[in-house]
């Protein structure tokens, strides 16, 4: 049995094969961790551990209260549960299962954490003995190197069928949600013949035929805890195989993103959230630039910088950065280099157009967008960049129409408000105002801090003579853009071309704020 790890610095946390979290929630179950962990051998009285979390209550009903946490931690355990030892008088964690973990990782304001930071249990017997813990535990830990980052895992098993027909094409579907998830986000795709110990999502299909209909039973499952976060049944029409499999294969791949955002409450080794990397928060986005540059040039190396790139250009586009043009750059530099490495990611060169779009090279950011679509029709960054470049060739009906086609697409749901922005700019250019306002609308809707989409509701508001609605978006938007000034964004340099195209930037005059 693989060793549990029993971490003190910082919160209480009780760790399991492939990061699986075994801490108990209650905060005196979590206290008792904390002692047990910290004594010789890890064992400690039964008499001690009692005055310390119950030293108030009544002995009968200590002891009563005890034997409860006790039984919260070995729940918590589950398979894992031999791990809590007892003897005659005594209890204690089993020092051949249970490894102590005392090295001090800074957090993000590189501040050292407090020995047990998150326990405050209210027993005057409790705080004497914590205080005395920390304070030795401040003088004899060192901070350790922080943990080199690690890609999520998606384990394909054979799928179990009817017969070798229905067989092939369950493989056939696994394999290519597999391949679509993997180039939109750094993950690895193996057999499950991979270590079962390691942390993971586990993609796997029952496959049955019936007449000229194909049920496929697909499940999303976390490794090693085995529990399962996603299930849905697809019926396949053999006499449409193409269709059917396509849709299927994009919603397994949707199912995928979700369980695996999911998973970030439970598993510390599953890291990547697109969420983050499509999102507008300056929080989010700092939170995805940093966690995608410590990944390197791992076996993911295109699609890591090319969602790098990605970012740095959200940031820019959002004035989240103090110098625009060395970010930009930045963001160039890293989009060649995807290029580079993967000639052929349909991602990588989406990105690549985008930030060739925004410094203004519209034949090369074209070109990029044309060849990612034809490497991938349902990449939704291959449409949206093509969406975007025939935008900037003017050619705007031709540009809605691409944003609703990708709109359509199931991957979109997982980052709405970039379609809505799109289809709203579109729109705007071909001076449907009133379409357009309502797509800002929905920008806000799901993403509330987008700063671009309150700059077109106060200017389209205040075109339609609606100056209090335009108030209501200026007051938003000087809230999540410190320093916003009217004078500031009619100024050349705001990101405004496009109200600046339509001459919509009276709200820049109007002193409404």
């Amino acid at each position: 049995m693989q060793p549990l790890t029993l971490r003190l610095m910082g919160p209480v946390e009780l760790i399991g094969p492939g990061n699986l979290h075994l801490t108990p929630r209650g905060m005196r179950a979590r206290g008792a961790l904390a002692v047990m962990g910290s004594a010789t051998s890890m064992r400690v009285l039964r008499g001690r551990l009692q005055d310390l979390l119950f030293s108030t209550r009544e002995p009968d009903h200590a002891n009563a209260s005890l034997r409860q946490i006790l039984r919260e931690i070995r729940i918590c355990l589950s398979d894992y549960r031999e791990a809590l030892v007892s003897g005659p008088g005594w209890v204690g964690l089993d020092g051949s299962l249970v490894r102590l973990d005392m090295s001090a990782r800074p957090g993000p304001d590189g501040q050292m954490p407090d020995f047990a930071a998150d326990l405050d249990i209210n027993d005057p017997e409790f705080e004497d003995w914590l205080r005395d813990a920390r304070m030795h535990a401040e003088q004899a830990v060192t901070p350790s190197a922080p943990n080199p980052p690690v890609l999520p895992i998606l384990l394909t098993a054979d799928p179990v069928a009817s017969d070798t027909e229905t067989s092939v094409i369950a493989a056939m579907v696994t394999g290519e949600a597999a391949g679509r998830v993997c180039d939109l986000v750094p993950m690895v795709a193996m057999s499950d013949r991979a270590d079962p110990g390691q942390s993971a999502i586990m993609l796997s299909v029952m496959a049955n035929r019936l007449g000229e209909k194909i049920h496929l039973l697909v499940k999303l499952s976390h490794c090693p805890s085995g529990r399962l976060f996603w299930s849905h049944k697809f019926v396949l029409d053999r006499g449409d195989l193409t269709a059917t499999m396509s849709a299927c294969t994009t919603q397994v791949c949707v199912g995928v993103m979700r369980v695996l955002e999911a998973l970030r409450t439970l598993d510390a080794a599953l890291v990547v959230s697109l969420a983050d990397v499509f999102s507008y928060s300056e929080g989010r986005l700092n939170r995805a630039e940093k966690s995608l540059a410590r990944m390197g040039d791992g076996i993911n190396a295109s699609l890591t910088m090319a969602l790098r790139a990605w970012v740095l250009t959200t940031q820019v586009f959002e004035r989240l950065v103090p110098d625009p043009q060395a970010s930009i750059q930045e963001a160039r530099e890293l989009a060649i280099k995807a290029r580079d490495v993967d000639p052929y990611s349909a991602t990588a060169l989406a990105v690549g157009s985008v930030v060739e779009g925004y410094l203004k090279h519209g034949s090369v950011s074209f070109w990029l967008a044309q060849q990612a679509v034809q490497m991938d029709a349902r990449n939704p960054a291959a449409r949206y960049a093509y969406s975007q470049a025939l935008t900037d060739m003017g050619r705007h009906t031709e540009a809605y129409q691409e944003a609703q086609v990708g709109l359509a697409e199931a991957l979109p749901v997982l980052n709405p408000a970039t379609w809505q922005m799109r289809m709203g700019i579109a729109l705007t250019r071909l001076g449907r105002y009133e379409e357009a306002e309502q797509r800002f609308d929905a920008v806000q809707q799901f993403a509330p801090e987008n700063r671009p989409s309150l700059r077109f509701l106060a200017a389209l508001r205040y075109h339609r003579r609606d100056e209090e609605g335009a108030l209501s978006a200026l007051q938003a938007l000087r809230r999540v853009e410190p320093g916003f000034t009217l004078e500031a964004m009619r100024s050349d340099s705001y990101p405004v071309a496009t109200l600046r195209q339509g001459r919509l930037l009276g709200v820049t005059r109007s002193g409404l704020i």
